[in-house]
């Protein structure tokens, strides 16, 4: 019996310290530099006109940003099937009025829609459209985010559109853009 006991013990000691280890060797705990990132290569000329017109079956919107040629189709929620195909909407972010919250892959997808985003500047335009409207939006926030880090999409009185992406080889940081729409 006192033999398990010393095997279940160094078991635990053992895997107490490949967790200690993964996290402090992985878990990056300064933010990338918002000037470091980098288009992927495979990305660089690439555009999407791939915006279904249809508001039905969860679409909730169709998202456009000409300097990075995006036209897509948005749908509710942020499962890997949803952004496989399309751009999400954050679920419990506002659907038309307040802090919309959309998030999109940016590399290594069929579809990686939010590739280019980091190319945008503030001053730069986004035209969303749901099946209620459709608005034009200015960037005038730019950041990078651990993951855990929500701050940028809550509940606003202005309506914003928030958008939200990995970055490269920085697992728990986020690339975030916020833009108010224009009056």
């Amino acid at each position: 019996m006192r033999k398990i006991l010393v095997i279940i013990s160094i078991f635990l000691i053992v895997v107490s310290a490949v967790v200690t280890a993964y996290v402090l060797f992985n878990y990056d705990k300064d933010l990338v530099d918002l000037n470091s990132i980098k288009t992927d290569s495979k990305y660089e000329n690439v555009t999407y006109d791939k915006a279904e017109n249809v508001f039905d079956e969860g679409v909730v919107g169709i998202l456009e940003i000409e300097k990075i040629g995006l036209k897509a189709t948005v749908k509710e929620g942020t499962t890997n099937n949803i952004l496989k195909e399309y751009i999400g909407h954050i679920e419990n972010t506002a659907s038309y009025d307040g802090n919309i919250g959309l998030a999109a892959h940016n590399r290594g997808n069929k579809y990686s829609y939010f590739a280019r985003i980091n190319e945008l500047e503030e001053g730069d335009i986004l035209i969303y459209t749901t099946k209620f409207y459709t608005r034009k939006y200015v960037v005038d926030k730019i950041a990078v985010v651990f993951e855990d880090d929500w701050g940028l999409l809550r509940p606003s009185e202005e309506n914003k559109l928030t958008l939200i992406t990995c970055i490269a080889n920085k697992k728990n940081q986020r690339l975030c853009l916020q833009a108010t729409q224009l009056t």
